[in-house]
């Protein structure tokens, strides 16, 4: 079971680092932390797991409500090539972003 959660976490990282579309990047993200719950399952830390699996369901939310409101605020366009500049214009969804990527590299 260890050697499908660390080949998903590979996986899903290596999928997610070259798309564009910014909720499928945010959707390959949580196919990898998948990957780390599996692979904690395999090495038997269930409790470590389990507890993976709480604090990635928050900040995976908050990343996916920014995301809809960086979305949202750009008109609906998604291609993160497009998107630029939006600290300024969205501080307080930079703020979310960037406590969910810290919580995401944590």
């Amino acid at each position: 079971m260890s050697a499908f959660g660390a080949s998903t976490i590979f996986l899903g990282a290596s999928l997610g680092l070259v798309q564009h579309d910014l909720k499928r990047v945010v959707a390959y993200s949580t196919l990898s932390q998948l990957g780390y719950m599996v692979l904690a399952c395999g090495l038997s830390a269930y409790t470590t797991s389990f507890f993976h699996l709480v604090n990635h369901a928050f900040f995976k939310a908050l990343l996916f409500l920014a995301s809809g409101a960086i979305i949202h605020a750009c008109s609906n366009e998604q291609d993160m090539r497009k998107l630029g500049g939006l600290a300024r214009l969205l501080p307080l969804t930079f703020v979310g972003v960037l406590i969910g990527t810290l919580a995401l590299q944590g």
